[in-house]
């Protein structure tokens, strides 16, 4: 089956779509009057960036694209990729969340947080909180589910069963993704959920699974893996397919790694004033004022 065989259709993920960028959207207006123009400018621009990347996810699942990555994996992984990295990325930048919180009434958002953090079962909900924003959950979440999926029999049902890819497998990247880049990337006015030494693990963990996930479908496999692609491909095709899809996933990881290295050692560097104060900052050898 081929690209142009495809055809579009209206995925329901555009439900909720919808819905959140309608908060954003009545967010924003209501922020507008709080500020002057030049700061409410830059807010504006976050929200295009989160309507876009949002859009982004109904759309690729409404897309020829979608029904061609059901018979190669080339594609799903693509598709995979943007879910977790690019897509998750441009969330965190665009920082929704105080838009979010601006859709709200005044008295309303009051009394929401109140109960939040005071009302009863409060002792549960932040725990629950905390333990979902802490940079350990996120790595080992996001590692987790990209190794998790893969696994020939749950990525088999996936593939045969494209509702749950819709409303499980894809959803459930893009959130796990923005926990990943919420460590590494503030999202204003909050910053980065980690340290140093914790982004850098993360950067460190993920790109070793990657490349060891990348070798098992390729120089370690003998055969394709996934159902579908054998029925669709046949078996030399399909391992073939899988090892080019093995391919992407394995240059993914030069394409994300070496920028946000850069990111998080520029940051270092700036906040400690030179190279050598940020090394010594890293180790904890001494105190940088």
């Amino acid at each position: 089956m081929d690209w142009m065989s495809q055809t579009w259709s209206v995925s329901p993920l555009w439900i909720p779509v919808v819905l959140l960028i309608a908060i954003e959207e009545f967010g924003l207006a209501h922020m507008r009057s709080r500020m002057n123009a030049k700061r409410f400018a830059s807010w504006r621009r976050r929200g295009f960036g989160y309507d876009l990347a949002l859009g982004a996810v109904a759309l690729v699942d409404s897309s020829p694209a979608m029904g061609f990555s059901m018979d190669h994996l080339t594609a799903h992984m693509m598709i995979h990729i943007m879910e977790m990295f690019y897509i998750p990325c441009l969330l965190v930048v665009c920082a929704p969340g105080l838009p979010a919180m601006f859709a709200l009434p005044v008295n309303v958002r009051r009394r929401a947080l109140r109960w939040w953090y005071l009302g009863a079962g409060s002792i549960i909900r932040n725990s629950i909180g905390k333990m979902v924003t802490a940079p350990l959950f996120a790595i080992v979440a996001f590692n987790a589910l990209m190794v998790a999926w893969h696994i020939p029999r749950l990525f088999n049902y996936v593939m045969w069963h494209p509702a749950v890819h819709t409303w499980l497998m894809g959803p459930s990247f893009v959130i796990a993704g923005y926990l990943f880049w919420r460590v590494i990337l503030g999202s204003g006015p909050w910053g980065p959920r980690g340290s140093t030494r914790m982004q850098l693990l993360e950067v460190a963990v993920t790109a070793f699974e990657m490349v060891i996930l990348a070798m098992a479908l390729s120089i370690f496999s003998h055969g394709p893996w996934y159902s579908m692609n054998i029925a669709m491909l046949g078996p030399s095709a399909a391992l073939k397919d899988q090892q080019l899809a093995a391919g992407i996933l394995w240059i993914c990881g030069d394409l994300w790694v070496i920028p946000t290295l850069y990111v998080i050692i520029r940051r270092l560097i700036s906040s400690t004033g030179g190279v050598s104060d940020a090394f010594e900052k890293f180790l904890g050898r001494e105190e940088v004022a």
